[in-house]
Formats: C-alpha cells, sequence, structure tokens
C-alpha cells in the first residue's frame, strides 16, 4: 500500500517492496477524465527542455490544466487527451541532427485536421517552420542571454493586405504595453525563411523572426523562451495563447486539484494506518503533506538517511517537515 502511494522513489533496505508497474498510456489518459473532467486541456509537447515543465507551470497559472508528454506521442494519443492548443516545447537539438526529435507525420496530419493551435517555442517553432517548408539555419554565435524584442505594429489585418492593425492585433502580445520589451534567448539555431502563410510579428537585432504566426494554420512561434521568469512578459504571452487563441475558460486551480487527490487517498486507504518514507525532496513531501491531509495522525512518516544527504541536511528536513 505504501508503495502504491509513493512510487518510484522509497529506499531499499535489507527487506525489497516490489515497485508498482509504470502505468500504460491508456492509464494516464484516464486518469484525465478524473483530474480534469469538464475541464480545458493543453498539452505541451516535450523535445527535451531543461524548462519544459516551467511551460506546464505557467499554462497552470493561467488557471488551464496541462500535461506534458514525450514528442514521440502518438495520434490516438493525443485524440484521447482532447487538448483546446498544443505548446511545442525547446531542445537542445538542431532539427537536422540525425537522431534529433520530432513530432510524427500523423501527429502534424490530426493537429492541423482539426485546427488546433500551436505555439512554438525555441526548436518548437523550428520544428513547426522546418516541418513546413521553412529554413532553419545555424547562427554565426550562439545567442544565450537577454535580448531586446520589438513588437511590430504594421500588420496588415487579417483579409487585408494594406490594412493597418493596432498594437496587440497579434493575440500573442495582447496586453504587453511596450513596442520592445526584454526577452530571454537560448539558441544556436534559428529561422531564416518562414513558411507559407507565416508572418513576422517580432524581431530582435540578431533574430529577424524571433516571433511568427499564420493565421491559416492556426501556429504561433517565438524563438525566445516566455516560460522563465527572466522574460517578464512571458507569463502573459502563454497567458494570452491559452486563454485568448484557444479559448480555455481558465477555471482550473491547484486547490481543487489537491482536494480531489486527498479524497482519492481517502477512498483507498479508509481507516488504515499507513506508514511512508520521506525524503525532502518535492514528490515524496508532497506525497506526504497530501496523505497527513486526508487521515491525520494515522499517516506515521519516517525520514531515511542514507549517509548520502549533505552536512545537517537529515536534521534540516526533518524540522522543516515537523513545522
Amino acid at each position: 500500500r505504501t508503495a502504491s502511494i509513493f512510487g518510484s522513489r522509497l529506499p531499499t533496505f535489507s527487506f525489497h517492496l516490489p515497485r508498482p508497474p509504470p502505468p500504460s498510456r491508456a492509464m494516464a489518459t484516464n486518469g484525465v477524465e478524473e483530474i480534469a473532467k469538464d475541464q480545458d486541456r493543453i498539452l505541451v509537447v516535450d523535445f527535451g527542455s531543461q524548462v519544459s515543465h516551467l511551460i506546464c507551470r505557467r499554462v497552470r497559472e493561467a488557471g488551464v490544466y496541462c500535461e506534458l508528454r514525450s514528442c514521440l506521442v502518438k495520434p490516438e494519443e493525443v485524440t484521447a487527451f482532447k487538448p483546446k492548443g498544443v505548446i511545442l516545447s525547446g531542445g537542445p537539438h538542431s532539427v537536422y541532427d540525425t537522431d534529433g526529435p520530432h513530432l510524427g507525420k500523423g501527429v502534424w496530419e490530426l493537429l492541423e485536421e482539426q485546427k488546433l493551435p500551436i505555439l512554438g517555442i525555441c526548436y518548437g517553432l523550428q520544428e513547426m517552420c522546418h516541418t513546413h517548408g521553412g529554413k532553419v539555419e545555424s547562427g554565426t554565435k550562439r545567442e544565450f542571454g537577454n535580448a531586446e524584442l520589438s513588437i511590430r505594429t504594421d500588420l496588415a489585418a487579417p483579409g487585408s493586405s494594406d490594412a493597418k492593425r493596432a498594437r496587440g492585433s497579434s493575440a500573442l502580445f495582447q496586453g504587453i504595453g511596450a513596442e520592445a520589451v526584454r526577452v530571454w534567448m537560448s539558441h544556436g539555431d534559428k529561422v531564416t525563411k518562414i513558411p507559407d502563410s507565416f508572418v513576422q510579428i517580432a524581431y530582435t537585432s540578431s533574430c529577424e523572426f524571433a516571433a511568427v504566426e499564420s493565421q491559416a494554420r492556426r501556429m504561433w512561434g517565438v524563438q525566445f523562451h516566455p516560460e522563465v521568469t527572466h522574460t517578464p512578459c512571458g507569463a502573459q504571452i502563454i497567458k494570452n495563447f491559452v486563454l485568448s487563441i484557444c479559448g480555455c475558460a481558465g477555471s482550473w486551480n491547484m486547490h481543487d486539484f489537491a482536494q480531489l487527490q486527498v479524497d482519492r487517498i481517502l477512498g483507498k486507504l479508509g481507516d488504515g494506518t499507513v506508514v511512508g518514507a520521506v525524503s525532502g525532496g518535492v514528490d515524496s513531501s508532497v506525497a506526504a503533506a497530501l496523505v497527513h491531509k486526508a487521515i491525520g495522525k494515522r499517516f506515521r512518516p519516517f525520514l531515511v538517511d542514507t549517509g548520502l544527504l549533505r552536512k545537517g541536511e537529515a536534521v534540516e528536513v526533518k524540522k522543516r517537515l515537523e513545522e
């Protein structure tokens, strides 16, 4: 029972608790119906970025449920998840690497058939443009750090070749007050030619296509990283995508999610007493807090000092958890 609650990080002693089998993709998908019932959903596709989880965090901060899936996700899994939009993460590869990650052809066909809005971030932008006939090239040097983003305000209105539209007419930049804003870049390759139907919506001094969009294809892309705190307007950009572009209601919140987990724990444990191992890390601490909230003093957590913790860490963790 303890293993089924705490999953993958039980310490090994002189006895052995077998790990439960990893949940199948079907099990994970079915669980969504309970976790996010009647909620709009965003699918975040992971291409190996170090900050993919920050994308999920920004989406959830906007009040929208999301899940992070591998770029090897299959069309039927996307269909079962029922997303209202998709975000493609960054990654350390080049689209030309022989072992570089790519979204499957069947997934691209599904997304375009369903006209789901797509936001590509860094590598995700390059993957999007490369797949649809654009050109990606290696830069003369890797760009890493702050950059000044200039947002175009002279774009023709949809359906017109010469009409002017005010700043924010690209829904991605609504509510962002200045024409030039600070963003965080971390890339080697960059898009040098955009596919047909795409237009430039922002640029920097060293990146012509720092942000692009295709109204016809329902695709948006940015070369910078809106998910990191170094891009002050980044949370607003992601919020604009999930709420304004994808049309999500923004009604999901972590409090309801936590209460659902507490109810599930109560349903499984009944009147039993639980012994659980904690390490002080995020996973076991959150699990312990939820079980404690559900059954109170019937939960007996214990901290195992394996000798691999930092000096004084066991005492510090024990004190923090007791408080």
